[in-house]
């Protein structure tokens, strides 16, 4: 999947200004204003969880149920895995366009992995299933966070979505780089990585792994990751991280052959 966009791009553009800092206050005011949202949509937690965990939904439509435990195998291990080796193989092969895709993709959902992990470990919140009884009781608490707890136990790492973030970090990702290289057909392969990226998130709704409003947040912070792992290390080619992890190497784009130095290199 990482690899899909990565051949036979033009080479990137420059990197606009407002990759000149890791987050900008731009940002940090989506990620306020999106936890905002997330509390919002925290008011039909419990009734879209209990539309989910409907046990007649799930006798009607089982193959509903069979693609979301597919889908839900994408982890973000999964996602940095497969992006290592496409990474290690374009390495290998000296695709230096791969290479660099590889890379900032995997650094995007390793990112957002990382801060994801701390907040939901910090926060505790209990996941739906934790309460077993959630499509029949007319009280449901979705506000159930215990400090620490989320670090302790996976019952209670449910915000916000791991899932979420990773799939839509890598969807972002793959979209920016397609962007600075000026990617063909990228208008139509763009929303198509999205499309696929609801999959996942979707599924740990029908699943009961997740409260509504933990979709929410864990998309917008992968979406935001995505664009900062690859508009920072595009707006600072001699970045420490790119000169470490890029070798020099051949790219080839419509026809024509180019030397490529890795950032840093003389």
């Amino acid at each position: 999947m990482i690899a899909c966009v990565a051949p036979s791009v033009a080479p990137a553009q420059t990197a606009s200004a407002d990759g000149a800092t890791l987050l900008t206050p731009h940002d940090l005011g989506v990620l306020g204003l999106s936890t905002l949202g997330a509390i919002g949509v925290s008011s039909v937690d419990v009734k879209l969880a209990r539309i989910f965990a409907d046990t007649g939904l799930h006798n009607r439509h089982p193959t509903v149920g069979q693609w979301s435990r597919r889908a839900s195998i994408f982890t973000e291990t999964v996602y940095m895995i497969s992006g290592g080796l496409v990474y290690l193989v374009a390495q290998h092969t000296g695709d230096r366009t791969t290479e660099d895709v590889a890379l900032h993709t995997t650094a995007a959902v390793f990112g957002g992995a990382m801060s994801i992990q701390v907040v939901r470990g910090a926060i505790g919140r209990a996941r739906p299933f934790v309460d077993d009884t959630i499509a029949e009781r007319e009280h449901v608490e979705q506000y159930d966070f215990h400090l620490m707890r989320g670090f302790r136990s996976y019952d209670y790492r449910s915000f916000p979505s791991m899932h979420a973030m990773a799939s839509f970090a890598v969807a972002s990702a793959l979209s920016q780089e397609m962007r600075y290289r000026d990617a063909p057909h990228r208008k139509i392969v763009s929303p198509l990585l999205y499309t696929f990226a609801t999959m996942p998130a979707a599924s740990r709704l029908f699943l009961n792994e997740h409260w509504a409003s933990d979709i929410a947040l864990g998309v917008v912070i992968g979406v935001v990751a995505g664009q900062r792992a690859v508009g920072y290390t595009h707006a600072h080619p001699d970045n420490r991280f790119d000169h470490r992890f890029l070798r020099a190497g051949i790219m080839r784009s419509g026809g024509h052959t180019s030397l490529l130095l890795a950032p840093g290199s003389t």
